[in-house]
């Protein structure tokens, strides 16, 4: 019997394809699962900090193929928001531990049954439940929308050089010793002209780069109440009022602990330059300080308190959180528990991006830790506050301080201005 061209190149053919056939079954696979499922990340670490973590999930999820997009924090939530406009976003992203009531409405939330608020406060600081959940915080009630890749505070940073140049030994562990070094330290001309600041400290944003968040601690640690629930701001007591002139008395010339004025350039260059004996700030900006001046004896030490005995610090993080427009959810919760969660995961990403840990299990680790071991301490004394949108909010505070140092009104009434504004803005949320 002869045969066609036709019919034996389609015999042919039929033959590839029931070879193909047989070694997929002989290797037990399907075509479904060969193929790979995509997922973008966004983060602001260098690519090379982040590629030895996604080796580590591709060998543990072959059938997942993670793509990492480096971001500049520069106008992030406009591009974040803008990418997701038009499609384009990715399906797990950065989320700022103070700005998840501004983002929640392009977040997922983890399923519960998943990962609870048990878990959260199990294996993370108590500040990350009050900053990543949303709903009732102690109960079921409540769902995780975000899980954090490190956990950093405000920390005070010195010289060394100068405080053993005044002859103190040990650096300010209260506000009170705070006031009393920079009264030691600081050198004031005879025509007021400060040539050596005690500390970068009472300024407004453009001299003081923390000076909100500084703001912010002190009304805490004066147990000042932000917010009543989530419609009104409560933060202009005579509590605050008093933390408020207490940040503003170390620009004041007519102080005795006057240090520092507008005229100064920025907190950190000031200090690079060995014209600030100290300056608050997080572990972030201790890195840039020591890329910019590496042979500065710059020392770090815990936050001055009111009362040491009962501490409350400062909060400052990025977790990470997966896109509502994700179509891979499931993977892209696997990927993000097993960046945060997993102590091999969260160590090998504390250790290559510089940042202090998260986890409860690596902060133990690092309470003696000669780089990490005052934010470790820290992380759980930390505290924030609910804002509503925190560039907002920082914008007000800033101004706030702008019009004080400017003489405009005195402090109290300033804050009630604030005040008000605050609470325009959580109201028309």
């Amino acid at each position: 019997m002869n045969f066609s061209q036709n019919q034996i190149v389609f015999a042919g053919a039929a033959i590839a394809v029931l070879l193909v056939f047989s070694i997929l079954v002989f290797f037990n696979l399907r075509p479904s699962q060969i193929a790979s499922i995509q997922l973008s990340l966004w983060g602001f670490e260098r690519e090379d900090a982040i590629t030895p973590l996604l080796s580590g999930y591709s060998k543990l999820y072959p059938d997942v193929k993670v793509s990492y997009k480096e971001v500049s924090k520069d106008n992030y939530e406009n591009t974040l928001l803008g990418a997701l406009a038009s499609g384009q976003g990715p399906d797990i992203f950065p989320v700022h531990n103070r700005s998840l009531s501004k983002n929640a409405g392009v977040i997922s939330p983890v399923q519960p049954s998943r990962f609870g608020v048990s878990q959260i406060q199990n294996l993370f600081p108590k500040e990350v439940g009050d900053d990543f959940v949303l709903g009732a915080t102690n109960s079921s009630a409540g769902q995780v929308y975000a899980l954090p890749l490190y956990f950093d505070t405000l920390s005070l940073i010195y010289n060394k050089d100068l405080f053993d140049q005044a002859g103190i030994a040990n650096p300010p562990a209260t506000w009170d010793e705070f006031q009393a070094d920079v009264a030691k330290i600081k050198m004031i001309s005879p025509n007021g002209q400060i040539i050596r600041a005690g500390a970068a400290i009472g300024g407004s944003r453009k001299t003081v780069t923390n000076a909100v968040d500084i703001l912010n601690v002190l009304m805490l640690q004066n147990g000042v109440a932000m917010t009543f629930g989530q419609s009104y701001a409560s933060f202009a007591s005579d509590a605050g009022a008093g933390a408020f002139n207490f940040y503003l008395r170390f620009a004041d010339s007519g102080s005795n602990y006057y240090t520092w004025n507008e005229s100064q350039p920025n907190d950190f260059n000031s200090f690079s330059a060995g014209n600030a004996a100290m300056v608050i700030g997080y572990n972030s900006d201790i890195q840039k300080i020591r890329a910019k001046s590496p042979f500065l004896r710059v020392g770090v030490a815990p936050l001055p308190q009111i009362n040491p005995s009962n501490a409350v610090n400062y909060a400052d993080y990025w977790g990470l959180a997966v896109s509502k427009q994700s179509k891979n959810q499931d993977s892209a919760f696997d990927f993000m528990l097993f960046m945060t969660t997993n102590p091999q995961a969260a160590g090998q990403y504390s250790e290559a991006s510089g940042n202090p840990p998260a986890l409860r299990e690596l902060i133990s680790q690092k309470i003696n830790d000669p780089v990490f071991g005052v934010f470790a301490r820290q992380a759980l004394t930390a505290r924030s506050w609910y804002e509503t949108d925190k560039n907002r909010i920082d914008v007000i505070f800033g101004n706030a301080i702008v019009n004080a140092l400017g003489g405009s009104a005195d402090a109290k009434k300033i804050l009630v201005q604030a005040q008000d504004q605050i609470t325009q803005l959580m109201q028309t949320k």
